[in-house]
């Protein structure tokens, strides 16, 4: 009898190891500068933010200017403002925000606040590997009874980038049709290659196609040279753009065609005004004749995207896009709103 129930404590007793043995583990500790704790693991610093996983809440993001100290089970990489790797199982800083100590194999180093760029950082920043990242975009509306309209909009772009390239390219099909009669008809797709030479300067070339039925547009091609200005690259907040050189190569379908060289401009810009939950859009380019003034074109996209659940996303955009080379008889503006649905990674 005894032994049996000397058994049972044991069981009992052991239990809650066994269950905590089998929960992740969470050994890594934060102390904030208002003196409150947080256990859980380190996943990332970066852009200020320390995402930090935790066993109640998941993954939260705090601050990194108001963490104390971090105390971690097992070392984290940091990657300093240039480029230096180290890594650290604490990082302390005093009172006064100057000096930030880490401690690696039992031996302590102080550097400057405000070096550390990185935490765990993204293998492809410091010249291992690539960030592969897209975005497709559908926009689909039929329309049945008093009207019969088609509009079937596809678009998307592709992203690879390096530790010093970049490699984007975008795409848009458009088709609308009403009573079974074609209304709009067009396509585009560009290509870009960028070498960062430092930190936030680039230069580079691009490649571009357009096709635009209603427009008499049978094929623009060009190509050319450019040089460009990062000013920012982070989860919340980007912005990019250059300024370049383009031979340019107008195919019409009834219009006499065209060959001549321009100036070119391309903006690239994305903000979280509600990190994760609602982020602002603008994207155009242009083409400004070097033979003639009024020969101006320009395709602009803004918009608001919403990510949802799993990569899927809504948005809602804008499209401008002024010819002021177009033919005669053709609309030199052609503006068009849509809704979309899409997956982005």
């Amino acid at each position: 009898m005894m032994q049996s129930l000397s058994g049972r404590l044991a069981s009992l007793v052991s239990l809650p190891a066994l269950v905590l043995a089998a929960l992740p583990s969470f050994a890594d500790e934060l102390i904030m500068k208002d003196g409150s704790r947080l256990l859980g693991k380190v996943v990332k610093q970066q852009d200020g933010i320390l995402e930090f996983e935790t066993g109640y809440a998941g993954v939260i993001k705090v601050k990194w200017d108001q963490v104390s100290e971090l105390h971690a089970d097992k070392p984290v990489q940091l990657m300093l403002d240039n480029e230096e790797l180290r890594e650290a199982t604490d990082i302390k800083r005093s009172e006064d925000a100057t000096v930030v100590t880490a401690i690696t194999d039992d031996s302590t180093a102080s550097i400057e606040p405000g070096t550390i760029a990185y935490i765990n950082p993204e293998p492809w920043r410091y010249g291992e590997g690539y960030k592969f990242s897209g975005l497709l975009n559908v926009a689909l509306v039929y329309q049945r009874g008093n009207t019969v309209s088609n509009e079937n909009d596809l678009d998307g772009n592709l992203g690879l980038r390096w530790k010093d390239d970049r490699i984007t390219a975008y795409g848009q099909f458009e088709k609308d049709s009403n009573f079974g009669e074609t209304t709009a008809q067009n396509w585009q797709a560009t290509g870009k290659y960028d070498h960062f030479q430092t930190e936030k300067f680039y230069y580079g070339a691009s490649v571009g196609f357009e096709h635009d039925e209603f427009a008499d547009l049978q094929l623009r091609s060009k190509i050319g040279p450019h040089l460009g200005y990062q000013f920012f690259e982070t989860p919340v907040l980007n912005l990019g753009a250059d300024v370049g050189v383009m031979y340019v190569d107008e195919n019409f379908i009834a219009a006499d065609d065209k060959k001549y060289g321009a100036f070119s401009w391309n903006v690239d810009f994305d903000w979280f005004i509600i990190p994760d939950r609602i982020q602002l859009y603008h994207r155009d380019n242009g083409l400004l004749s070097t033979e003639d003034v009024g020969d101006l074109s320009i395709n602009s996209w803004t918009g608001f995207r919403f990510p949802l659940y799993a990569g899927i996303v809504a948005s809602v955009e804008t499209e401008v896009d002024y010819d002021g080379g177009s033919p005669p008889g053709t609309d030199k503006v052609d503006t068009t709103y849509r809704a979309k649905l899409g997956y982005q990674w």
